[in-house]
């Protein structure tokens, strides 16, 4: 469902009068966790803003365009997007999950979603008369998920990606390059992140669950992992920053640029939800992630994450 975060939005016809700053964007994957606060974001900052959506969605507090771009371009689809006229395209449609994705190469979902669902938002790009910016929201994972110790990785570290994931959201980054000629693109690399709102199986998510029941012991994966985990608000500010033409072609590192505990979070969470208990490991030992190098985005704009950990956990909590 396309949950608001906020009262519901009007959007305002393309003849409108705007401020200099302000932009019309389109959200792939409206309905997702991300691209319900960029939305919220976008339209505090007075954007017009449309999402698409592979179903109907009448609860949704955004305009909606039904759209799933695994699927050949609908002439309907294309009139409509022309019609609006958009300045920016954040295409964060995606599917994230190892199941689903695959464990080591990408899964024909991955491949049929994360690839060629990009190649079908790339042609509508190259297709619309406004020649819009296209905001391609990539992974930590086309780094790799394991190093051998805290590391900030930087934009020009080699890929090494080593899941179905990650191999997909490389090849989708790939397209993008292939079309430089064509097309204005940038492309964020987002490190973990949660926030207000998430669910399912993620970190955050399902320690809340499972420590809000106040049992007498839990399982979880490791408590001993170094990550890079950011408020899904500073990510999405970083979004509307760098999806600008001055930086096109441009490739922007999206984290908090800090390695955290993954224990740290348990301690914070059984804090603030006051509760103690017995925690196995199913995957017990060390393990580091990359941790992202943020210089390049901190000194091209003025984004610099501003959400603690302690906050936002709390605000998960509300």
């Amino acid at each position: 469902m396309c949950n608001a975060l906020n009262k519901k939005y009007r959007l305002r016809d393309s003849t409108t009068q705007r401020t200099k700053d302000t932009v019309r964007a389109i959200i792939t994957g409206g309905s997702g966790f991300v691209a319900q606060h960029l939305a919220q974001h976008l339209s505090n900052c007075g954007d017009d803003v449309l999402l698409t959506l592979r179903t109907d969605d009448r609860d949704c507090q955004f305009p909606t365009l039904n759209w799933d771009i695994t699927a050949a371009m609908d002439p309907a689809v294309e009139r409509a997007v022309e019609q609006f006229k958009p300045d920016t395209i954040f295409h964060l449609a995606a599917i994230s999950t190892r199941d689903t994705c695959g464990s080591a190469e990408p899964s024909a979902a991955a491949v049929a979603v994360n690839v060629q669902g990009t190649q079908h938002v790339i042609d509508l790009c190259k297709s619309l008369s406004t020649k819009p910016l296209l905001l391609f929201s990539s992974s930590v994972y086309v780094y790799g998920s394991r190093r051998p110790a805290v590391e900030n990785i930087d934009e020009n570290s080699a890929p090494a990606p080593d899941n179905g994931y990650g191999t997909s959201k490389l090849l989708a980054e790939q397209l993008l390059r292939t079309n430089d000629s064509h097309l204005q693109w940038v492309i964020a690399r987002s490190f973990q992140h949660s926030g207000p709102g998430q669910s399912g199986s993620l970190l955050v998510p399902d320690w809340i669950s499972k420590l809000q029941h106040r049992p007498s012991n839990i399982t979880v994966g490791n408590l001993d992992t170094w990550i890079d985990i950011s408020d899904v608000r500073d990510v999405v500010r970083a979004y509307r920053l760098i999806a600008q033409p001055q930086f096109n072609h441009q490739t922007f590192n999206v984290g908090s640029g800090k390695a955290t505990r993954s224990g740290e979070i348990m301690e914070i969470l059984q804090d603030l939800i006051g509760t103690r208990c017995a925690i196995e490991e199913l995957q017990p030992g060390t393990h580091y992630l990359p941790i992202a190098d943020i210089s390049h985005i901190t000194k091209q704009t003025t984004w610099i994450p501003t959400i603690s950990i302690t906050q936002m956990l709390q605000d998960c909590l509300e």
